[in-house]
């Protein structure tokens, strides 16, 4: 009798192996296929440093991934990205990228079935830096005046596009206010570049000084000025 049981054992051992292996298979299998359609981001790879581009991309793209219902369920939108290789932009123009859906890498067992859009169109030019004048821009109310105006230092270095820099002949402050109290003034302040159009201000621990005079002409509004009245 002992010898027909150890002849037993390794065939239940084995038809337990079996049935594990076929309930694993249904918890995976299932549920069957489907397909499931979400934004994911897109990803510029490659850019050369001294290129940019200056169109607007979309921040994500939708794609729709076939696969087995419960990786479905369980993907999410932060699992994968979007590549779009930009290597080989050398040149100021514009060049049109197609997306491939071999590209993007998901979770196996998943598949990517369609990308919309499949295609995007690229401007690319070069960064450059520049030297413009500033220019400084006040905000008063009726009456007040500025003059004797100066600004330290009287030039700003800003880098991007070549196509915008060509364009700029100079840069302005940010406004500026005052305590409305005639005499000198000095105020320290930022330059306002141009936004939306991958420009910046070249580095400036020191910032821009403007220097000047203000004063109220009385005549302009018949009446003194308010001295405790502010600019807002």
């Amino acid at each position: 009798m002992s010898f027909i049981f150890r002849s037993l054992k390794p065939w239940v051992l084995h038809l337990w192996s079996i049935l594990i292996a076929i309930v694993l298979w249904l918890q995976v299998h299932g549920q069957g296929d489907g397909s499931l359609s979400m934004d994911v981001p897109l990803q510029v790879q490659g850019l050369p440093e001294n290129m940019v581009i200056v169109n607007n991309l979309p921040n994500q793209v939708r794609i729709t991934v076939k696969g087995l219902q419960a990786r479905l369920k369980s993907l999410k939108e932060t699992d994968t990205f979007v590549p779009l290789d930009a290597s080989n932009l050398s040149t100021p123009g514009v060049s049109e990228r197609s997306l491939s859906p071999n590209k993007i890498h998901l979770p196996a067992g998943l598949t990517v079935e369609a990308i919309q859009p499949d295609h995007l169109e690229l401007q690319v030019d070069r960064i450059i830096t520049r030297t413009v004048p500033i220019h400084a821009q006040f905000d008063l109310p009726q009456g007040w005046h500025v003059s004797d105006v100066s600004i330290e230092p009287s030039t700003a270095r800003l880098q991007g596009p070549e196509v915008w820099l060509d364009s700029l002949n100079a840069v302005e402050t940010v406004p500026i206010r005052f305590d409305l109290k005639p005499g000198a003034f000095q105020e320290k302040v930022d330059i306002a570049t141009p936004t939306g159009k991958s420009v910046h201000l070249e580095e400036n621990k020191a910032g821009f000084m403007v220097k000047g005079i203000l004063s109220f002409d009385a005549s302009t509004e018949g009446e003194t000025p308010d001295l405790s009245k502010e600019s807002h």
